[in-house]
């Protein structure tokens, strides 16, 4: 009898592995599209043999564990490479956004507004002097001062788009950050026993390789289960106490910084490159760049222009400025031509005939006021839409190739930790079978017992 039992126990225990084979296979399948999922693999392992004088008779299997199969090294490589993805992603959108403001290299509104202003003032001196073109003039630099103020609020309109996006995501990042401390909270709570919480731990991988697309973080795993989360040098998360970021933030020598209160007092926190940093350098450096090299467009413009026009002479006017204003904002034609183009000069006397101070100003499309050595308007201009365009196919390319870097290591996660459902079909079978070999053995031994048993 203690033979048969010692061969029932041995038939149970298969049973129950298969049992444990077969629900785990389940839930790899109907978690095959749940995102984050790490396909879970039972650990078998043979039970200690029993000994006898003529050798060992085992005593059937044991399941070990059930865990996770998953490449950390991958992971965090990953995540890292997410982060450099999303940074460039970010400017290379604002520099989009850019592009379509300003136009391109070779369909630019506001070179063509240039363009036209200059054309203007070259009809304009053609003789005999036509005196109707002075309204031309007025027109052409009304269409050039209209276009600097909506390139303006262009910039404005994606400063403020930006910074709406900056505040969303400081508060993405700091709800998943409570998010996480609240899953090693469980996590703590349901592996106090032992054994692994498998499905915890992917839900929390999960969340951080979304912080990871925001600012690049690290992780500490303590022995509790619990990880710590690092961010730029600071533990964020220590168990289920969270540091939440404020929403204000400041540039340093360092680069860009966001706060945090710690212990009552303000701490600095640098950004490590994602989506976040990319967002603060798009808004601070990118749009800034642009907005600070067309304000010297439109301050060379006035300065030039109104040098020139001042020394102008009509027969009811002597050296009015043509321009007001200091840059590309606060640019506007003076009122008094506006109102009255015979005021616009076309000379440096009141004789009709008389069109230097007209083919100075058309000359300057070609040729600086200020000599041969200083750029023109236009060539700062188009140096302007050349370092956008360039920039612009710089990040593109990096983008490119940063995409290609993630979906390769995405690929390899997959083949790690993915399921596969035609493996987890061939594992329903092998299961399937190995079940129904451990209930044969089962009924095999109940009807030994039952032989026995009539033998009394």
């Amino acid at each position: 009898m203690a033979g048969l039992n010692s061969i029932m126990d041995s038939g149970l225990s298969a049973l129950f592995a298969a049992r444990a084979g077969l629900a785990t296979t389940g839930h790899n399948i109907a978690n095959a599209n749940t995102p984050g999922y790490s396909r879970q693999l039972v650990q078998f392992s043979a039970r200690r043999p029993q000994i006898m004088a003529y050798g060992s008779i085992g005593r059937g299997v044991e399941v070990q564990s059930i865990r996770r199969v998953q490449d950390q090294y991958l992971l965090n490589n990953l995540r890292i490479q997410q982060s450099r993805l999303h940074n460039f992603a970010q400017t290379d959108a604002a520099l989009y956004e850019i592009e379509a403001i300003l136009g391109s290299v070779d369909n630019d509104h506001l070179g063509s507004a240039m363009t036209k202003f200059f054309d203007s003032w070259n009809a304009l001196a053609q003789p005999p002097i036509n005196t109707n073109l002075k309204a031309n003039v007025v027109s052409t630099a009304q269409t050039l001062v209209r276009d600097f103020h909506n390139i303006n609020n262009s910039l404005d309109g994606l400063e403020k788009e930006i910074e709406s996006a900056i505040q969303a995501e400081i508060g993405n990042l700091n709800r998943m950050l409570q998010a996480v401390g609240e899953m090693n909270k469980q996590i703590m709570g349901a592996e106090a026993g032992g054994g692994m919480a498998n499905d915890l731990r992917d839900q929390r991988d999960h969340i951080i390789n979304q912080i990871s697309k925001i600012a690049e973080v690290s992780i500490l795993e303590r022995e509790d289960g619990s990880t710590d989360l690092i961010l730029a040098g600071r533990t964020m998360v220590a168990r289920n106490v969270v540091t939440e970021f404020e929403t204000a933030y400041r540039q340093t020598s360092h680069g860009f910084e966001l706060m945090v209160v710690t212990s009552g007092h303000q701490a600095e926190v640098k950004l490590s490159p994602g989506k976040l940093q990319g967002l603060l350098t798009s808004r601070d450096q990118q749009v800034r760049d642009v907005r600070e090299n067309l304000n010297k467009v439109a301050a060379q413009l006035i300065e030039e222009v109104n040098a020139l026009h001042s020394q102008g002479r009509t027969s009811t006017s002597n050296g009015l400025p043509f321009f007001t204003g200091t840059d590309m904002h606060t640019i506007e034609i003076n009122n008094a031509l506006v109102n009255n183009n015979s005021l616009v000069a076309t000379g440096r006397t009141s004789d009709l005939g008389d069109n230097t101070i007209a083919l100075a100003l058309a000359n300057l499309a070609e040729m600086s006021a200020n000599g041969p050595d200083t750029k023109t308007i236009t060539e700062n201009y188009r140096a302007l839409l050349v370092g956008v365009a360039s920039e612009r196919s710089s990040f593109q390319f990096m983008v490119e190739n940063q995409l290609n870097v993630v979906a390769s290591l995405e690929t390899r996660m997959a083949s790690v930790s993915g399921v596969s459902l035609d493996e987890e079909g061939a594992n329903l079978v092998r299961y399937q079978n190995s079940y129904n070999a451990a209930a044969k053995v089962i009924s095999t031994v109940q009807a030994m017992y039952d032989t026995l048993l009539n033998m009394v």
